[in-house]
């Protein structure tokens, strides 16, 4: 009985051993086959990304960064203010109007003297439309703004925000998922899926020094 037990008791061993050599020849296989695979290869490019000191500043600005701190909330903030303004939109329609043009060359012309002629103007409507828009508070609030810093500002940032540049920029700091908008929301997903990929999560938890161990003793067996 000892005998039979002595002589299974080996073939047991020998199968077991012969077993666990074809487990290593088989992990130390698909350790080369994912070493060298697309895959691997691009999630140690991610990784690089991913993990990288401007990648995740970005990430925390673009998850924490309140809306209302950006430079963007603050130029629509003060476009609104000057929107707002009555006076400011006043002078603006009037800079714009028919109206006005039509004044501003009337007085560059010889017939503006004649506004001091009180029976000339009596005699002439057109003398009297000129007088009265001059006289207007239209007209004296125009002057106010009128090549100032203030209505130029106003014009500036008219013409930032019709940009699609500007819009763009608006649309992304406004959105509160903005962190899922970016490119670098794409690759962080990417990353992630790969790192649970069966083969890389094999590979990452494989020795180097082990496998290469392995690769030498399968060598000095066949030789």
């Amino acid at each position: 009985m000892n005998l039979l037990k002595k002589i299974f008791g080996n073939c047991f061993s020998c199968k077991k051993k012969e077993s666990d050599v074809l487990d290593d020849k088989e992990r130390v296989t698909r350790y080369r086959e994912v070493e060298n695979s697309p895959e691997l290869k691009e999630y140690f490019e991610l990784e690089k990304i991913v993990e990288g000191e401007e990648f995740v500043q970005k990430k925390y600005n673009w998850l924490n960064k309140d809306f209302k701190m950006t430079e963007t909330y603050a130029i629509a903030s003060r476009y609104k203010e000057l929107h707002n303004d009555a006076d400011l939109q006043a002078a603006l329609e009037l800079e714009t109007s028919k109206r006005l043009q039509d004044y501003l060359k009337f007085k560059a012309s010889k017939d503006y003297a004649k506004l001091q002629d009180k029976e000339a103007v009596s005699q002439s409507e057109v003398l009297q439309r000129m007088l009265k828009i001059e006289n207007s508070k239209e007209y004296k609030n125009y002057l106010r703004y009128a090549g100032s810093e203030l209505l130029q500002e106003y014009k500036d940032l008219v013409a930032k925000m019709d940009t699609p540049e500007w819009k763009k920029e608006y649309a992304f700091w406004s959105n509160p998922n903005r962190w899922k908008a970016t490119p670098e929301y794409q690759q962080h997903v990417r990353y992630k899926q790969l790192a649970k990929r069966a083969d890389i999560v094999f590979y990452l938890h494989q020795d180097p020094k082990e496998i290469a161990r392995l690769e030498q003793e399968f060598k000095n067996h066949k030789s």
